[in-house]
């Protein structure tokens, strides 16, 4: 009788024991979880701020490239990007603008013999 009586209170016992590990692994698991989340918002919000700085860093360069822009080199950009734009309908007149466009900028030696070699291909 004690043996019986002696099993069923340490089963008993051995059931609510393991009751209690569970519930203190699944209060780990969400500790760990929560931590895990305000990692990856910190992650974040990191990368947000390293993108602000990053967008301003590049806003301030390219303001700066502006200011030092003479009105004139902006007309005449402008100009350039419009006709580029005219012509970008693909095929050899959308190559052949590129290239005109280039040796009117540029007009170096190089770019002439690039053109040169094109339109010995035609």
């Amino acid at each position: 009788m004690a043996m019986v009586l002696g099993s069923a209170y340490w089963e008993s016992d051995r059931k609510k024991r393991n009751e209690y590990n569970e519930l203190l692994d699944d209060k780990k698991k969400k500790e760990k979880h929560e931590s895990w989340l305000r990692e990856l918002e910190a992650r974040e919000e990191e990368e947000q701020e390293l993108r602000r700085i990053r967008d301003k860093l590049i806003q301030q360069k390219v303001d700066e490239k502006r200011s030092r822009m003479t009105e004139n080199d902006a007309r005449q950009l402008e100009g350039q990007t419009k006709e580029m734009a005219g012509q970008n309908k693909g095929g050899l007149g959308a190559v052949r603008s590129v290239l005109e466009a280039s040796e009117r900028r540029r007009g170096g030696p190089i770019l002439e013999a690039v053109a040169g070699l094109w339109q010995s291909r035609r």
